[in-house]
């Protein structure tokens, strides 16, 4: 059987292998983050992984997290794409970049 594009292939994937669709949206909407927080605030961030639908992003400093952990529902709106039925994340979870730091 042939395949058109990659497009094809991956949607192929995707309908055998559920988890590999799941991760691909989850890779998708990390790659947003700039999108969604601004150059300003990337610039002091970072989206660094998923587990179990929560974005887990560095942050050099806790006036950035704050700032962050303020605009929580807008930025998961963004890199949800505003899905209501199906969100790829459910939540942020922030930690400090400094070693040892950890916060929420």
């Amino acid at each position: 059987m042939a395949f058109n594009n990659l497009m094809d292939i991956l949607k192929r994937v995707q309908s055998r292998y559920p988890a590999f669709g799941q991760r691909l949206e989850e890779a998708e909407a990390l790659g947003r983050w700039d999108i969604a927080v601004g150059q300003g605030i990337a610039k002091h961030s970072r989206a660094i992984k998923v587990v179990d639908a929560v974005l887990w992003v560095e942050v050099d400093h806790s006036i950035w997290k704050s700032e962050l952990h303020h605009r929580k529902r807008q930025i998961l709106e963004i890199l949800n794409q505003g899905r209501k039925d199906h969100e790829i994340l459910k939540d942020l979870f922030f930690i400090d970049s400094r070693p040892g730091f950890k916060s929420r």
